[in-house]
């Protein structure tokens, strides 16, 4: 994933950020298939007003946000299926153009 962000929205765009004590079930799933999990900003890096929590009413989203987090999705789908081709599995490349 770190990869796919920084093709398709530069390397500045990648950010660690502090683990928060909120419960995340994502954790099930990987016990059980490979996989990787994600956190998508939901503000402009100038965002002056107040942080509202994402699972309540109030919570208010910057709907530009939407159009990175599918350019990022994208990017990282193609990215494992480029990957997964030249590692020798069988995608064909035409299916990746």
């Amino acid at each position: 994933m770190r990869e796919a962000v920084g093709l398709s929205l530069g390397p500045d765009a990648v950010a660690s950020t502090p683990q928060s004590l909120g419960g995340e079930d994502f954790a099930w799933y990987l016990e059980h298939v490979p996989g990787a999990l994600a956190r998508l900003g939901t503000h402009s890096p100038d965002w002056d007003g107040p942080m509202l929590d994402l699972h309540r009413g109030t919570f208010d989203v910057d709907e530009r946000a939407i159009a990175v987090g599918t350019r990022f999705m994208v990017t990282t789908a193609l990215t494992a299926l480029w990957n997964t081709a030249h590692a020798g599995n069988r995608v064909d490349d035409e299916a990746l153009a």
